[in-house]
């Protein structure tokens, strides 16, 4: 069972009184509440389990707070290290001899490291102190679990340890998964104690079993999905040409069907029979002359690829009227400053919710032969760009450098479906500048066949890599996918390769044997961040450690999934650590099942999944629609 404990800090009665009294469990903030120590004493017995906390430097009125609390009967009092320790042991001796609980408590405005965070532990344990509460303040994922390893040190029912900040408040839900006897939440509509803070509603939600994996088995035959990267490049290219366009091998996702809404929306004619999707598009002037003679609003659903792509099309193609782009879901965190930097830059005019959607373009932006443009952040608007140069109407080519380009192989899939509608796309370059030089060929209406995507197949790839590896050995595992794609994730086939799969690759399917135990993985994810979750999964059975680079590409997710990834690692019991950019797993260890929560992320959803066909008792994930956005029938596969 997991406590929880709401501070209240609301200084007005009619607030306050109804938080206590329907709390199991509440902290007291005297200091911010400007309760006398008569209220406190009243206050004390009221409700559930109380604990009295007050942070101030005029030690008589803390000493006068704190011995009413104890009169009051009040279940703990929670002394901080900085009041000294006679004022503490002399508050301890009272506050034992009348059965109330002695908190102390250490907050740090940083992170300090792991030694001098358990030696303070100690000196807390030598003060009296029932309970050690240790806060540090995070500014990154491994500053978080540097508090969060306490708990491997320290018996877990007397310590309360975890980060604030934002980027520490996964360590709230750890500490209670790890043991400890509360940790602090805020009341509903109430303003939180600390940044990170969550609501009592949202932790206690975040730790509900939910759908369980139990009934996940990996199938001895798997196809995955069609590329929604190039599905969507695909669309947007069958769009801007004029005529009608067949795509064969497409399956449906979320992202891929929001971009034939988009098609629809910008007046092209889409029809799907089986696998086969047929556009039938006026081309990009007739969507010029839509834009600029009236209002236009394009929804792009959930897909930031899909954004980043349509907005240097868009401002490439209207001159002046407005075209609002909107999205929903997870979208709405995402930025989108990149893409819109540089369509501003170039003379467009958009209005933006701080670079995140909605955006309101009321001006096109002009493009010159010669163009500079940082890609040290995304590649995908880099692919926008790419893809819109050839609908300006000029005789010369156009000339693009990208500087600091990272996924490059993206860039490189989006000039491969250029070709395959007639582009002449030419890419050079190194040491991260790329040259790209696109002639003037507006796309042209073609028979295109989409590949398998790799992003999805690399789950099934790594679940049969994992199998055959003395889990769950078969004959033989296949995997019905395309090789040699322009696909950056295909490199998945070769990493798992390495670490010693078994893998026969025959024309049209890929066959898993038999293997010994997987080698760790070392691995600069940097262009492939989509693996990162696949590869941890694959490292987690793997003997020794592995190292996977390329963490600060992930911030920029459906959700921070440095910091999703991570929580859920931990909470089934790997063991990990994070050194800046990189992911260290050490294989081999016991995992354990625990309730995980996705944060409404598909590769984290997806991950995990294959986590725990090789885990016993199975953990629980929140949330399995989110596969909906790039493989709708992934845990139907698994069945």
């Amino acid at each position: 069972m997991y406590h929880f404990c709401e501070s209240i800090s609301d200084p007005r009665p009619d607030h306050y009184l109804p938080q206590i009294c329907g709390a199991a469990m509440a902290e007291l903030r005297c200091d911010l509440m400007g309760l006398s120590p008569t209220e406190v004493e009243e206050l004390a017995g009221k409700g559930g389990r109380i604990i009295v906390t007050c942070r101030t430097n005029d030690t008589a009125h803390a000493k006068a707070i704190y011995t009413a609390a104890v009169r009051g009967g009040a279940w703990a009092i929670d002394l901080d290290i900085a009041m000294g320790e006679e004022f503490i042991t002399s508050l301890g001796a009272l506050a034992h001899t009348s059965g109330t609980k002695l908190i102390i408590s250490h907050h740090y405005p940083t992170t300090p490291s792991l030694e001098e965070l358990r030696g303070e532990v100690e000196h807390i344990y030598s003060l009296g102190g029932d309970i050690a509460k240790v806060a540090t303040t995070a500014h990154t994922a491994e500053e978080a679990l540097v508090v969060h390893a306490l708990y491997r040190h320290h018996p877990a029912e007397r310590l309360v340890a975890f980060a604030m900040g934002n980027e520490g408040a996964f360590t709230r839900r750890l500490s209670l998964l790890a043991g400890a006897p509360y940790t602090y939440t805020a009341p509903e509509n109430a303003t939180p104690t600390a940044a990170g803070q969550p609501t009592t509603r949202q932790l206690q939600s975040s730790l509900a079993e939910g759908y369980s994996l139990a009934e996940l088995s990996l199938p001895a035959t798997a196809t995955p999905p069609a590329s929604k990267s190039a599905a969507q490049r695909a669309i947007l290219s069958a769009l801007l040409a004029e005529g009608c366009t067949t795509l064969r091998g497409y399956t449906p996702s979320g992202d891929g069907e929001a971009a034939i809404d988009v098609a629809r929306t910008l007046g092209a004619e889409v029809t799907r029979r089986g696998k086969t999707l047929t556009i039938n598009s006026k081309g990009a002037k007739a969507i010029a002359q839509q834009l600029n003679s009236r209002s236009t609003t394009i929804c792009v659903g959930e897909s930031a690829l899909l954004t980043r792509l349509l907005i240097p099309i868009v401002a490439t193609i209207m001159e002046e009227g407005e075209v609002v782009i909107e999205g929903c879901g997870t979208l709405l965190a995402r930025s989108m400053a990149d893409a819109v930097e540089l369509i501003v830059s170039h003379g467009a005019e958009c209005k933006s919710n701080g670079g995140r959607l909605p955006l309101r373009i009321t001006r096109g932006a002009h493009f010159g032969a010669n163009i500079e443009v940082d890609g040290s952040h995304s590649s995908q608007h880099i692919s926008g760009l790419m893809m819109a140069l050839p609908l300006i109407d000029r005789d010369e080519m156009s000339h693009l450098v990208v500087h600091g380009a990272v996924s490059t192989p993206y860039i490189n899939l989006t000039a491969s479906i250029m070709e395959q509608f007639e582009g002449i796309v030419t890419i050079g370059g190194d040491s991260g500048t790329l040259n790209i030089d696109i002639e003037p060929e507006p796309p042209m209406a073609g028979n295109i066949t989409l590949e398998h995507d790799w992003s999805s197949a690399a789950y099934l790839a790594a679940a049969y890599a994992i199998a055959q590896s003395g889990h769950a050995v078969a004959e033989r595992y296949t995997l019905r996918c395309d090789i040699g794609t322009q696909q950056p994730d295909e490199v998945a086939l070769v990493l798992l390769a390495y670490a010693g799969a078994n893998i026969d690759i025959k024309r049209g399917h890929i066959d898993f044997l038999p293997s010994s135990t997987l080698s760790a993985i070392a691995y600069d994810a940097t262009n492939t961040p989509d693996l990162i979750p696949t590869l941890a999964v694959v490292a987690l059975f793997a003997r020794g450690e592995s190292v996977i680079g390329g963490l600060d590409r992930l911030v920029g997710k459906e959700s921070n999934r440095v910091v999703s990834l991570v929580e859920n690692l931990v909470a089934i019991g790997a063991d990990i650590t994070v050194e800046g950019n990189t992911l260290r797993i050490r294989g081999g260890a016991p995992l354990h099942a625990a309730p995980l929560t996705t944060h409404g992320d598909h590769r984290i959803a997806m991950a995990f999944a294959v986590a725990s066909l090789f885990m016993e008792p199975r953990p629980t994930l929140d949330n399995r629609e989110c596969v909906a956005k790039s493989f709708p029938t992934f845990f139907d596969t698994l069945k």
